[in-house]
């Protein structure tokens, strides 16, 4: 069995731990002192909290992933769906479904999990209030068993129409859940810090932050190879630094690749640098209709901007090299186009550099014709 698991929460044969930042997180929740994990995506920060929150003796943990979320009705659907899966016992899910019933859910069963879940099929907006209400009914019960309240993907409540309400009703309510701990989470560090560090929003230092950045690469070298040693697989050196430079040390992306890795090799070897290049070919061939449909959808400027970055960096865009590498005539036509990139989410910006979201995009670009 493949032992790399991305693109998903990772248990306990695949986590790598983290004991400072488990130790610190334990301690904040403890408290009761509110929490934000902030970093890059597919750095490992869902899987850091959910392995931390799930392993603190008598507390239980309300995990509710608010990733592209639209509306308001999705917002009380995920609330109420992560209330849901996580009190199967008599008597909560009955009072879950009484506290919205009057919103008229519709009510179905979680092809995968074998849950029931809960939908709002209404044109109606419905009002944030319902949110309020809750975030009160998880802090009701949390008198009778300690909670910890995790909302992953936060920075996404801005895509709500009304978004200054709800984060201003969610606010409102939360400051007079003193003894309970929330810890929000997000990647996209521009809405995260419009959120928590404006002096005009609701959130503002409204709790204690927490950098996730890459693991340490000597640990996560041990955790790999181990994990290749189930397979009585061993990773040459040259290997290892192979993985690291193309997967930017993520440790999604380096799962990522690994998986490809694992997939085209065979027990009892001995894997070099020629195999790595070789899975970085299965990521591309994984991958590659994603790609195409990010670049047929930009503009010429847009594209030759994010062939620059490829290839020279995302340092000094707006540089005499870096319009000359393009053919763009103007920075300012270079800021409108990286502006728009960013807004695609296939670069961030982050310590004055613009950075793609995917380092296997990038590499497919510099070997691509385009």
């Amino acid at each position: 069995m493949n032992p790399f698991k991305y693109g998903q929460i990772v248990g306990d044969a695949h986590y790598c731990p983290r004991l400072k930042l488990e130790k610190t997180i334990k301690g904040h929740i403890v408290s009761g002192q509110n929490i934000l994990v902030e970093g890059e995506r597919r750095v490992g920060k869902s899987s850091l909290i959910v392995h931390t929150a799930a392993r603190m003796k008598g507390y239980r943990m309300v995990y509710i992933d608010i990733n592209q979320i639209k509306t308001t009705n999705d917002l009380i659907a995920r609330i109420v769906n992560a209330l849901i899966s996580l009190d199967k016992q008599a008597g909560v899910f009955e009072k879950v479904v009484k506290m919205v019933s009057h919103l008229r859910p519709s009510l179905s069963v979680d092809s995968f999990s074998g849950d029931p879940c809960i939908s709002f099929h209404t044109n109606e907006i419905l009002p944030p209030e319902n949110v309020e209400s809750l975030l009160d009914f998880i802090y009701g019960e949390h008198k009778n068993r300690k909670s910890i309240v995790v909302i992953d993907e936060f920075q996404d409540i801005l895509n709500l129409g009304n978004s200054d309400q709800v984060v201003a009703m969610m606010r409102s309510r939360i400051q007079f859940h003193s003894d309970m701990a929330y810890v929000f989470s997000g990647s996209v560090r521009n809405d995260m810090d419009r959120i928590f560090y404006d002096p005009d929003s609701p959130f503002f230092k409204s709790a204690i932050k927490i950098e996730v950045g890459p693991l340490s690469r000597e640990a996560f070298s041990r955790h790999i190879i181990g994990s290749f040693m189930t397979g009585r697989r061993t990773l040459e050196n040259e290997a290892v630094e192979s993985i690291y430079c193309e997967s930017g040390e993520r440790p999604g992306d380096v799962q990522e690749l690994c998986n490809a890795l694992w997939s085209i090799t065979e027990n009892d070897t001995s894997l070099n640098q020629a195999d790595v290049a070789d899975a970085l070919q299965v990521v591309f061939s994984r991958e590659k209709a994603l790609y195409e449909h990010s670049v047929s959808g930009l503009t010429s400027n847009q594209l030759r901007c994010l062939v620059g970055v490829a290839h020279l960096g995302g340092k000094g865009v707006q540089s005499g090299g870096f319009l000359k590498f393009t053919g763009i005539l103007h920075a300012s036509s270079v800021k409108k186009a990286i502006g728009r990139l960013v807004d695609l989410k296939i670069l961030y910006f982050y310590k004055k550099e613009y950075i793609f979201n995917s380092p296997f995009f990038r590499t497919w670009l510099k070997h691509s014709n385009i």
